[in-house]
């Protein structure tokens, strides 16, 4: 019961936190949309930036360490970030590594995750994500190709420097996704991985082509996540307060110097570090660490700020949601908007980029 409770409280802080960030600081920025997308763009990103601290925070409030080992992630590159998934609940962890792997540089990370389709329906985090310029796919590549391109083309045209990270494998471990990856192996002739599955190339292939014609990527960044202790596989681990005590991330980062431009060689470059993942995987199995120095642990001073500002405008918006029928009645207008714009269109960072192109014609 004390572990349910635990989880319960964990889960409803960091929901509560998207809602609250949501009603309070995302929906009054649309009309700077309309005035500059360009402006509009640089808040979006900030907000969030704000907001990874919380969740960062949170994991460290509820006893949970994030050990991160290997190279040092510069917020100021344009960079591919590819990572093995090991479960459904990695990007719970990720954005703390994040943190830790950012310092000691100063400015925020730009971390844009490219997700299946259906997430951007979730309310509150599903919209956040589509405000702060998110890249989802369908899983059907001539759609998901011009999705991709036109995102690639906005960043690039904005000269904002960010990360994209993309999870090769598609999926998450699992006994049925292992099964259609040591059939894949089979029929190929390739060996059965136990750590990792085999990595789909087509995605990455394509984003490190793209970026590299637009002279815009400066590396690709490989993270290995791994779980020493305890392997939470879904988001129902999390609310029972099946929490584990430690998260081991290993950064390896390799220049865009070194990275193929050619489509067979770039898919051929991708499974070999897959390869390397799974020895890696393999030794960390036996030693439960990842070679190398561990990053020292970054400042707990802004964590702390960030548990205080994002909990009382939490609070703030329960209280606003129960006593305030105008609130309501904002809750109600925006949540309409962005339901409208999950059912009937392809999302809101679409709408984003067209109204960009057409501002900068009439500009």
């Amino acid at each position: 019961m004390r572990a349910l409770l635990r989880g319960a409280l964990y889960c409803a802080l960091w929901y509560g936190s998207i809602v609250a960030g949501f009603l309070f600081i995302a929906c009054p920025l649309l009309p700077v949309l309309l005035l500059s997308p360009i402006r509009f763009r640089k808040c979006a990103d900030l907000l969030f930036s704000c907001w990874e601290l919380y969740p960062t925070g949170l994991l460290e409030l509820f006893g949970v360490k994030i050990l991160v080992s290997g190279d040092h992630i510069s917020p100021y590159e344009s960079a591919i970030l590819v990572m093995n998934h090991r479960t459904r609940v990695d990007w719970n962890f990720l954005w703390a590594a994040m943190y830790q792997a950012c310092m000691p540089e100063v400015a925020a990370h730009k971390l844009k995750f490219i997700l299946k389709d259906p997430i951007r329906h979730i309310p509150g985090p599903g919209w956040v994500m589509q405000m702060n310029g998110f890249l989802y796919i369908t899983r059907h590549w001539e759609e998901d190709r011009g999705r991709l391109s036109n995102s690639l083309d906005y960043l690039v045209a904005l000269g904002r420097r960010c990360q994209l990270l993309i999870f090769p494998e598609g999926t998450d471990l699992t006994p049925n996704s292992k099964e259609k990856s040591d059939n894949y192996a089979a029929k190929h002739g390739l060996p059965k991985y136990q750590y990792t599955l085999h990595p789909k190339t087509t995605g990455f292939s394509y984003l490190a082509r793209h970026l590299h014609q637009a002279q815009y990527l400066d590396a690709v960044y490989d993270l290995t996540i791994a779980y020493p202790d305890y392997v939470p596989q879904s988001e129902v681990d999390l609310v029972r307060g099946k929490l584990p005590k430690e998260v081991h991330f290993h950064v390896k980062r390799i220049p865009a110097t070194d990275v193929p431009t050619d489509d067979l060689m770039l898919r051929q470059w991708l499974e070999k570090r897959w390869h390397q993942k799974e020895t890696t995987l393999q030794e960390f199995s036996k030693g439960k660490a990842f070679p190398g120095k561990v990053w020292p642990m970054a400042s707990s001073l802004p964590l702390r700020a960030a548990i205080g500002f994002w909990s009382l405008l939490t609070g703030a918006t329960v209280l606003l949601l129960v006593i305030s029928p105008l609130f309501q009645l904002w809750a109600l207008v925006h949540s309409a908007l962005f339901v409208a714009l999950s059912l009937f269109s392809t999302g809101f960072n679409q709408i984003e980029m067209g109204w960009y192109w057409r501002w900068k014609t009439q500009s």
